[in-house]
């Protein structure tokens, strides 16, 4: 289970007390230490983590996730909607590659000068023997520290550097910037290629206005952290998983112009494979109020548009739900989820 702590240090002259929520395991041991924000545990996160577990493995080292709660960047520049993950989606992904994870707020250590925070934090208290970071890290008050400076303190302190390049894909590297770009401008497939695995939501499933239900197509309203970042509008073929069962369906972001919404609103409709299922589905949406629900999106369908009558509107989402289901026949299973 996770567990608080505070650690209390000075630095210039000035004291500091430093919050973190780590997991319990292990506590103490002689550690490798991959730092950064790791938001959306991207294939450019996997590979430092990779060189983490093998160095570990090596030197018999416990390794550890130092993950920031909220990306530096999105901190200082007071953006909402940014974060691909939930911290619970974030844990549980760090957490197949280390013994232990560390989170922390970024406001907590960004008055911290960089050395401070390479020798008091990483080095003392988390008894760093290595230390794994990406090619851009910057650390420490007005992000001062660089790679240069980490190698020189880690030289002095008898403690091993890694530098991890970059993954590169069509020419760029990757990076949760750049992820955030496409799952934007809803280009999902690319964004999971970037990712290793698919985009995803997660939300609890609210009651809404039943309009899907009176046009024959009944939703699961969605109340999605206001921290993560959506897709553009439109609807989009998914995976949706709840505790207790899955299911395609389509997930439809937008305001509803049809009916001249103005709240954006995220909801999916469950699908299958033949008209057999459809009775099944609107038992399973009933059955979903209160529970959380983990979205997996897979491709982008079309924009969202505004009909001069439902009738209209309902005979585009049977279009819709044909062209999903002949999406999906040409899929393999869905991976699994990640947080229900």
């Amino acid at each position: 289970m996770p567990v608080n702590h505070d650690y209390t240090f000075a630095d210039k002259g000035r004291n500091f007390r430093y919050h973190f929520l780590m997991m319990s395991k292990g506590k103490g041991a002689k550690s490798a230490v991959a730092i950064g924000t790791f938001d959306g545990v991207h294939i450019g996160h996997q590979r430092i983590l990779d060189r983490l577990n093998d160095v570990a493995s090596k030197k018999s080292l416990q390794r550890i996730a130092y993950a920031f709660v909220f990306p530096p960047r999105l901190t200082v520049q007071a953006k909402t909607r940014g974060l691909l993950l939930s911290e619970e989606a974030k844990l549980k992904l760090l957490i197949r590659h280390v013994d232990r994870v560390e989170r922390v707020s970024f406001e907590d250590v960004s008055r911290i000068s960089a050395e401070t925070f390479i020798r008091d934090i990483i080095i003392a208290h988390l008894k760093a023997k290595v230390i794994v970071v990406g090619s851009n890290f910057r650390f420490g008050h007005d992000r001062t520290g660089d790679t240069f400076l980490l190698r020189k303190i880690c030289n002095e302190e008898s403690t091993a550097t890694i530098v991890v390049p970059p993954v590169v894909i069509d020419g760029s590297p990757v990076s949760s910037t750049r992820i955030r770009q496409l799952i934007s401008q809803g280009r999902v497939e690319d964004a999971a290629a970037l990712l290793g695995r698919h985009p995803i939501l997660v939300g609890r499933v609210m009651h809404g206005d039943r309009l899907g239900r009176k046009i024959g197509f009944p939703t699961a309203n969605l109340a999605i952290d206001e921290r993560i970042l959506l897709p553009s509008d439109g609807i989009y073929l998914a995976h949706a998983f709840w505790n207790g069962g899955w299911s395609p369906g389509l997930l439809y972001v937008g305001t509803r112009p049809t009916v001249h919404g103005t709240d954006r609103r995220i909801e999916v409709h469950l699908i299958a494979g033949g008209d057999q299922f459809d009775e099944r589905d609107r038992a399973a949406t009933r059955d979903l109020y209160g529970k959380i629900m983990e979205i997996h999106l897979v491709q982008k369908l079309r924009d969202d548009q505004h009909f001069a009558t439902l009738k209209l509107l309902r005979q585009q989402i049977e279009r819709d739900i044909e062209c999903a289901r002949g999406v999906l026949a040409t899929l393999d299973e869905p991976q699994g989820p990640i947080v229900t």
